[in-house]
């Protein structure tokens, strides 16, 4: 999720091109809000950053995305200047010459950027939408008879229901190929081999085994494994009765299981899966940012008058930045009798719930209550 901090001329501080970079969206943080809340006021109850030490850069080290790993050890300084890191892998690129890998900051933007991630979170935690489980299935056939499977290919073939904002984790896997040999499980997504996993078939014996394997993205995800002996009932699989996605199986007339042509089936062809199914909600978001961005503004006024009302960082120039009557900040945050900040959050709150509920799929609302199916073909 972008959001950003625009610019109020409360404060001599420059923030960095990341903070600034929402402007064109229309979501900035302190736009519209409490006028208490400014980048002066937010910079004088965070906390102090003349505490705040960065480690030297070192072209033997290797950084990652200081935005995914919130290390302070994805920072580094170089000349007095300070730079995140915006990729994985980020060895011996330098900070003040490679911009795709590093861009410039400085203490006041990161320890913002660090009162934003807090804010990010309560939204997906107040909508229910942290690691949210939709779906948890399994989907097998115990296979009796010898089944010799058609063309080069055969596949199971997942797709998330309406959008790409679920993920999908592979708990244990089964094939009932008649070897003890390895299998190749190719793993493509859009005609594009993403992987090669193992498997290791125990003579045509049904068992499940562990691979906890992760997937998400748009489009089709085929599981593909070559053509070959196996225990099948060809049992008939339903493709819509699952929550969240849609699966069937696939064969393929090719010479790479990337580059296939597939015709498509809804019969069992030896492999099993046990899947789940949780709520991407951070893609969810950003796909929707339209639709909860007053929501997201209204989380971050509230979250700023508790700091300043709790001064939970223990500023001791309190009296110089903020008014004190304790009683006017008790009500903005607590009272839902008048127009406060309190009573907008709340309202901002039952509109993005009733956003979500109107979502792709039933087993993405507010229903606290969820069941784990175990059927198989």
């Amino acid at each position: 999720m972008v959001l950003g901090i625009s610019e109020d001329f409360t404060t001599d501080v420059q923030l960095d091109t990341e903070l600034n970079a929402a402007a064109s969206s229309g979501l900035n943080l302190n736009s519209g809000v409490h006028p208490s809340v400014t980048v002066s006021n937010l910079l004088e109850f965070l906390p102090n950053s003349a505490f705040v030490t960065i480690a030297d850069w070192s072209d033997t080290k290797t950084y990652s995305d200081y935005n995914i790993s919130h290390k302070r050890t994805d920072l580094v300084s170089k000349n007095g200047v300070i730079y995140q890191s915006l990729q994985n892998d980020n060895l011996n690129n330098d900070p003040e010459t490679e911009d795709a890998f590093w861009l410039q900051t400085n203490i006041e933007s990161l320890v913002l950027k660090s009162f934003v991630s807090r804010v990010q979170d309560k939204v997906y935690a107040d909508l229910s939408l942290v690691k949210r489980l939709v779906n948890n299935q399994y989907i097998y056939e115990v296979g009796r008879y010898d089944y010799m499977l058609p063309n080069q290919f055969c596949a199971y073939v997942f797709e998330p229901k309406g959008s790409d904002y679920v993920k999908f984790t592979i708990n244990q896997i089964a094939f009932q190929a008649l070897t003890t040999d390895p299998v190749n499980l190719y793993v493509v997504n859009e005609n594009v081999l993403v992987d090669t996993l193992i498997l290791t078939p125990n003579n045509g014996v049904f068992e499940f085994k562990d691979i906890n394997y992760t997937f998400s993205g748009p489009g089709k995800w085929f599981f593909i494994v070559d053509s070959q002996m196996v225990k099948s009932n060809q049992g008939v699989l339903d493709p819509l009765k699952y929550d969240g996605f849609v699966c069937y199986t696939a064969s393929g007339i090719g010479s790479v299981p990337n580059d296939c042509t597939w015709s498509f089936d809804t019969t069992g062809n030896g492999l099993g899966f046990n899947i789940s199914v949780c709520l991407d909600s951070e893609v969810y978001i950003d796909n929707n940012v339209s639709n909860f961005g007053s929501f997201i503004r209204a989380t971050f006024e509230l979250m700023s008058l508790q700091m300043f009302l709790h001064n939970s960082n223990n500023r001791s120039n309190r009296n110089e930045r903020m008014q004190m009557d304790r009683e006017l900040l008790t009500a903005e945050t607590k009272s839902l009798e008048m127009n406060t900040v309190a009573k907008r959050y709340n309202d901002e709150l039952k509109r993005a719930k009733r956003v979500i509920e109107k979502t792709f799929d039933t087993q993405l609302n507010l229903d606290d209550e969820f069941c784990i199916e175990l059927n198989s073909l």
